[in-house]
C-alpha cells in the first residue's frame, strides 16, 4: 500500500557489512598462505645450501652434529647491535663451523680454542625463552663468544664436552 515504509530487519545491516567484508577476508587469508609458503620455500632453499656447504667442506665421518637453520644470537666481538641471523652450523672432530647466510660470513672455531660451553637463555641482550648453545673461545685478538639457537643444545654441549675432555 501507498505510504507504508518497509523497515529492514535489524540483522540486515550486519549481514550486508559481513558480505562486503568477505572478499577482503579471503584476500587476506590467501596473502597469508602465500607468505607462509614463500617463507617455507626460502627456509628449504637455505637448508639445502647449508647442507651442501657442510658436505663440500668436511668428510661425512668428521661431522658429528649439524644444523642447517641454526639461529645466531651474535658474536660478542661484533657488538650487541648486530641482528640475529640463520646459518649452517657443524660440529666436526676438529672445529665448530658456522656459515651465516645473510650477510654471508663464516666463523671457524678450533676445538682447542674453546674455553667454555654453556646454556644461557640470552646473549648480547637478545632472549628467546629457550636454552642457547653458548661457546666462549679465544682468538688472536682476545676472548670472544657466540650463541646459537639449535634444536638440542644439550646434545651439542655434551658432544663438545666429550671432545674437549
Amino acid at each position: 500500500p501507498m505510504g507504508v515504509a518497509r523497515v529492514a530487519p535489524p540483522w540486515r545491516a550486519a549481514f550486508d557489512t559481513l558480505a562486503a567484508m568477505i572478499p577482503a577476508i579471503l584476500l587476506g587469508a590467501a596473502s597469508l598462505v602465500a607468505l607462509v609458503l614463500a617463507v617455507m620455500y626460502v627456509a628449504k632453499t637455505l637448508r639445502k645450501r647449508g647442507r651442501a656447504e657442510i658436505d663440500r667442506r668436511f668428510p661425512a665421518a668428521d661431522v658429528l652434529l649439524s644444523e642447517t637453520l641454526a639461529q645466531s644470537y651474535g658474536q660478542q666481538s661484533r657488538g650487541a647491535t648486530q641482528a640475529r641471523g640463520n646459518g649452517a652450523l657443524a660440529l666436526t672432530t676438529g672445529e665448530i663451523f658456522f656459515l651465516l647466510y645473510v650477510p654471508e660470513r663464516e666463523l671457524r672455531i678450533p676445538l682447542s680454542d674453546i674455553t667454555a660451553v654453556s646454556h644461557p637463555r640470552g646473549h648480547l641482550g637478545k632472549t628467546g625463552g629457550v636454552k642457547l648453545l653458548h661457546v666462549a673461545f679465544t682468538t688472536p685478538d682476545g676472548e670472544d663468544a657466540i650463541a646459537w639457537r639449535v634444536p638440542d643444545p644439550e646434545a651439542w654441549k655434551a658432544t663438545l664436552d666429550t671432545l674437549r675432555a
